[in-house]
């Protein structure tokens, strides 16, 4: 097969693995062995973009692997040579010595000083950056424009599949979210005990954003429900009723929140807050109507006797023949002093 022939057919391959999962890892490493394959290179490394770390983070390799128990691989836009093709949203081809350029950046764990030539390029989405990746070769290699276009259109490729899978991520997210505070509401619309609608909270909570603690501290200090343990990562949220503060939300978890969480977990302090007064205002009815009812059980007065009324005279009963079940006893007039 010919080389034009391999990359029509390798963009064709690329096409169909982002077409076809949602899954960046399983895209990313079909990639970097397909793109190795096609442009009859020694080495394909793949780099994700994370934008709040602002890190390029390695999530794919072919013909070097990191070695295992040690950190992932990361660089900022701008530090070596494939970070300076992410940061100049360029491509940046070597062809010999790569390894003696002023930008290579060496990692520990990856070995790279045995290739030659690389040619790096950068993931972008309508100019936003998603990421990088880079072939290498071991002997000297001078990457042709069509190569590099090639490589450009198989970035373009991997930059759809990026953005597919945080839609749906997004999508996903959003659902479990709406889902959260919906259970959340019914727990509190439904239980009549407060107990009950703290307990719901904090369980919620935690599944909602796999968090490895989280509790409801009132205003008073006290802590209901604590569940878990706590994190490296705290955040506290207050639990406001018309104007006041009743109480804060506390969740813990290994790792730092995310904006979208954090907007998520205010949303349930805020569905706390209503739950606590909720609560609050059926246990003061609940008072409420037993203080009344013994009330009304202690003043009530003794009823009258049925057999006199005032300005009459008591009517004597009728007299009845002695049977077995009244001989014993038989009835009395009621008289009153």
């Amino acid at each position: 097969m010919d080389r034009s022939a391999r990359h029509l057919r390798l963009l064709t391959e690329t096409i169909a693995a982002v077409n076809s999962t949602l899954d960046l890892h399983e895209v990313f490493e079909l990639i970097a062995h397909k793109v190795a394959e096609a442009l009859e290179t020694d080495a394909c490394f793949v780099y994700l973009y994370d934008e709040a770390a602002n890190e390029l983070v390695l999530r794919a390799s072919y013909g070097t692997r990191v070695e295992e128990l040690t950190r992932v691989p990361k660089m900022r836009p701008g530090e070596g040579i494939t970070g300076s093709a992410a940061a100049d949203r360029a491509p940046v081809m070597i062809p010999k010595a790569a390894h003696l350029d002023p930008r290579f950046k060496s990692f520990t764990n990856l070995r790279e000083e045995q290739y030659e030539s690389i040619l790096a390029v950068p993931i972008l989405a309508k100019d936003r950056l998603e990421g990088a990746l880079n072939v290498r070769t071991e002997a000297p290699r001078e990457f042709g424009p069509d190569e590099v276009d090639l490589l450009m259109a198989i970035a373009g490729q991997v930059a759809q599949a990026i953005e597919n899978a945080k839609l749906y991520e997004h999508a996903q997210r959003r659902v479990a979210e709406l889902e959260a505070l919906a259970s959340i509401s019914e727990a509190v619309s439904e239980s009549l005990y407060l107990e009950e609608s703290l307990e719901a909270i904090v369980k919620t909570t935690m599944a909602a954003v796999d968090a490895t603690g989280a509790a409801l501290v009132l205003e008073d200090g006290t802590i209901a429900w604590p569940e878990g343990r706590a994190g490296a990562h705290a955040v506290r949220f207050p639990l406001r009723w018309r104007g006041r503060e009743v109480g804060e939300l506390v969740c813990d978890r290994d790792t730092p929140f995310t904006a979208e969480e954090e907007r998520l977990l205010a949303s349930i302090a805020r569905h706390a807050a209503v739950a606590l007064e909720h609560g609050r205002a059926v246990m003061r009815g609940v008072v409420a109507q037993e203080i009344h009812h013994r009330v009304k059980t202690t003043s009530r007065p003794s009823p009258p006797c049925s057999a006199s009324r005032p300005g009459r005279p008591a009517r004597m009963p009728r007299r009845r023949s002695p049977t077995p079940s009244t001989a014993s006893s038989r009835s009395r007039p009621c008289t009153r002093s």
